[in-house]
């Protein structure tokens, strides 16, 4: 398959994409690796007038370590930079674990933070050739008004498998967005509508800046894990980001995130985790309790590899041993 015709345009700043995407913004889609959206594009997917590209942004490729702990990330930085940073893997192990666990060597090599942030919803019923689509009838997300995956509805249900972002909301991330309008800061988890269809709720001129961390607890310790078909390249079928704080003394959980992800149409962290283990010395009747809560919040469908059942006893796996392995149950 080829690439549809589109013009490119090389920015050299933020001002100038920013400029570009407030005349054309419809019309247009930024590219940071393209290891998602080319192969899409071949599809015809997307098939955008004018792609925009931020790899020659200086701004975007900065790593700022704070004196409060805290880390900023432009969101032009490569995936292998996260991955193999010696400040990040001491300071922010998570962050490293997510990067590396992306695709391949290759992909992450091409593949940037923000591309991974931004990626766009999936489903077997829209990520198919053009020739296949038109087989069916059109769904949610190309303009019709069913979804595929279920054979009714008014709902779109397609997934989002990024693997950084349940990592860097169980951080609290937040993120700064960029337009001609000016900038704005909204916590990471915000970006995301929960609507397969749409599932960015950024504005089409806004353009994702960097990531911002804040500083962690004393003792925390975080982990993500992932379930896939193909360990070097596939998408997550299911994800778990786990960030937990034990006091050194008495072994009392002082703060405790979990974050979901690839099971929905958005990343989502586990309500009532924090309420069930805050302040509590964990044992395995706890750690079970929360890992059941895990399990019930993922509601995956069957609308990409791996059956519902699998992926969300996967999730109750991963929350489990997570919270064992930070604990030392």
């Amino acid at each position: 398959m080829q690439l549809p015709q589109f013009e490119y345009v090389e920015s050299k700043s933020l001002e100038d994409a920013a400029r570009f995407l407030q005349e054309k913004g419809r019309q247009s889609m930024l590219i940071g690796g393209g290891t998602d959206m080319l192969p899409s594009m071949k599809q015809r997917v997307y098939h955008p007038t004018y792609i925009i590209s931020l790899a020659a942004v200086p701004d975007l490729k900065q790593i700022q370590f704070d004196d409060n702990g805290g880390l900023k990330l432009g969101s032009g930085l490569k995936l292998c930079t996260l991955e193999n940073n010696a400040k990040i893997k001491k300071r922010f192990p998570i962050v490293a674990q997510a990067a590396g666990a992306v695709g391949s060597p290759q992909l992450r090599e091409m593949g940037t933070l923000g591309g991974n942030l931004c990626l766009d919803t999936r489903c077997y019923y829209y990520n198919q050739s053009e020739t296949w689509r038109k087989c069916r009838t059109a769904c949610i997300k190309m303009g019709g008004d069913v979804c595929n995956a279920i054979g009714s509805g008014k709902k779109c249900f397609a997934v989002f498998s990024g693997d950084m972002a349940p990592a860097l909301i169980a951080l609290n991330a937040t993120i700064v967005l960029h337009s001609a309008r000016g900038e704005r800061t909204i916590p990471l988890d915000e970006l995301y509508s929960g609507d397969g269809a749409r599932p960015l709720a950024k504005q089409p001129d806004e353009i994702l800046m960097r990531v911002e961390i804040p500083g962690q607890q004393k003792g925390t310790l975080g982990t993500y894990s992932k379930y896939r078909i193909r360990r070097s390249i596939d998408y997550p079928l299911a994800g778990v980001a786990t960030m937990l704080a034990m006091d050194s003394n008495d072994k009392v959980c002082r703060g405790v995130k979990v974050v979901i992800g690839a099971v929905g149409t958005c990343p989502a962290a586990v309500n009532g985790i924090t309420e069930l283990l805050i302040n509590q010395k964990l044992d395995d009747s706890l750690i079970e309790e929360a890992s059941d809560l895990a399990y019930k919040a993922a509601k995956p469908i069957a609308n990409t590899a791996g059956t519902p059942f699998h992926r969300k006893v996967m999730i109750k796996a991963y929350v489990k041993r997570a919270l064992e392995h930070a604990s030392g149950t």
